[in-house]
């Protein structure tokens, strides 16, 4: 059986990401949110806490097997090839692991403006060279549920993929400060809150602009993120965002059929 349908590669095309169900095993999950939990309970020092919020927390699990297995289990690989070809895909070496607290009472129920990865902002650790480090594919592994919006949840703007890629032909990708697509005129749609349970993954294409809502629940949101790059894409790095679907062989055919509208 197919890992992904038609219709869920069409819905990728068009809005910029998929969320598959009941991807991950249990016990993956589990041993997972074990090894996160043990180092949280190592302590936190209160002064690193943007810095891991814009990077990884648990920064000496990023590259545990425990962690990568999440994303190269059967099913969640499966899907990567779905999207990007067999074997077109280096398997990853490292993870973020993305924690979401609870914020206090009170908080707006307000989703901030979304963002493109791989810009370079003081707390992201991203090299200020001028080098925009692109990548193709974005896999997030859900490791709590998610049943309501602004619980912490993966949050994108469906189809700013085809918006950001007409804004980089006209401006250039040097263009985008931090990656923010705040203040840059483009008619965004509403976000959208993913919702769903430990064990979910989203795929996401790098250029969708996305963010995380913030946590409004009583609870911690745990997601690790895996960014995919197709093989030498150092070679062509511009190029494959001026032309989003250039390393997309499996879904060129459907993409040459979508007006990204």
């Amino acid at each position: 059986m197919e890992p992904l349908t038609e219709e869920q590669k069409r819905s990728f095309v068009r809005d910029g990401f998929v969320h598959v169900a009941n991807a991950v095993p249990p016990t993956l999950q589990r041993r997972a949110r074990r090894a996160i939990n043990h180092s949280i309970g190592s302590g936190i020092d209160r002064d690193d806490l943007t810095r891991f919020s814009n990077q990884s927390f648990c920064t000496e699990l990023v590259g545990d097997p425990r962690l990568l297995r999440l994303a190269t289990t059967p099913t969640v690989w499966s899907c990567v090839r779905a999207l990007l070809g067999d074997r077109r895909t280096a398997r990853p070496q490292r993870c973020q692991i993305a924690l979401r607290f609870p914020l206090p009472e009170g908080t707006p129920r307000k989703v901030d403006g979304g963002h493109v990865d791989g810009y370079h902002t003081p707390h992201n650790g991203v090299p200020d060279d001028g080098v925009v480090r692109n990548f193709t594919l974005l896999l997030g592994i859900m490791l709590s549920d998610v049943r309501e919006p602004f619980s912490g949840n993966f949050t994108v703007w469906p189809g700013t993929h085809y918006r950001m890629q007409q804004y980089f032909r006209d401006h250039g990708v040097n263009s985008l400060q931090g990656g923010s697509v705040n203040g840059l005129g483009l008619r965004m749609p509403k976000p959208f809150h993913v919702l769903g349970e430990a064990g979910d993954i989203v795929l996401a294409h790098y250029q969708v602009a996305h963010t995380a809502a913030p946590n409004l629940s009583g609870d911690i949101r745990y997601m690790c993120f895996f960014r995919l790059s197709v093989r030498n894409l150092g070679s062509h790095r511009v190029a494959s965002m001026l032309d989003i679907w250039r390393d997309w062989p499996a879904l060129r055919d459907l993409a040459g059929n979508a007006d990204g509208s």
